[in-house]
């Protein structure tokens, strides 16, 4: 599911393309504590799953399930590539809004609604925003 978002992202946000990763980059970022390079990079994570009632019948299991996931924007604010961002945070927020909002990526049962969106908390001249999305999905398991 996450390299759809990220390709979707990639094509519908024009600015943000090649300057899209994962888990695993975000995850090297923070432990190196090397900061990204000029202008926007942004990280599609996963940040969890919520299960609701499941129903046990006949030899299946279903569970509604609610998947989130976050796409998290760092830009250095301190140098030129990071002031141009800073002027344009708000629209990369609405871009990336209106392209994951309203969509799914498989066959999920649902579509991906925003949760909400903040700054965060970061070092060393970093501007962090997370912009928060969950969609509704099924666990089908039969046996």
């Amino acid at each position: 599911m996450l390299d759809l978002l990220i390709a979707r992202l990639e094509a519908l946000v024009p600015d943000l393309a090649h300057r899209i990763d994962g888990a695993a980059a975000f995850t090297r970022l923070m432990e190196s504590k090397t900061l990204p390079s000029g202008g926007v990079r942004a990280y599609v994570l996963p940040t969890g799953i919520r299960g609701g009632q499941g129903d046990a019948l006949a030899g299946a299991f279903t569970q509604p399930i609610v998947r989130t996931i976050a796409v998290v924007l760092l830009t250095r604010s301190v140098d030129a590539a990071g002031e141009r961002a800073l002027g344009r945070l708000e629209a990369f927020v609405d871009e990336i809004v209106t392209a994951l909002a309203g969509w799914a990526p498989a066959d999920e049962v649902g579509v991906f609604e925003l949760r909400q969106a903040s700054i965060i908390p970061t070092d060393h001249g970093l501007l962090g925003y997370q912009i928060e999305f969950s969609i509704t999905d099924q666990l089908r398991i039969t046996s």
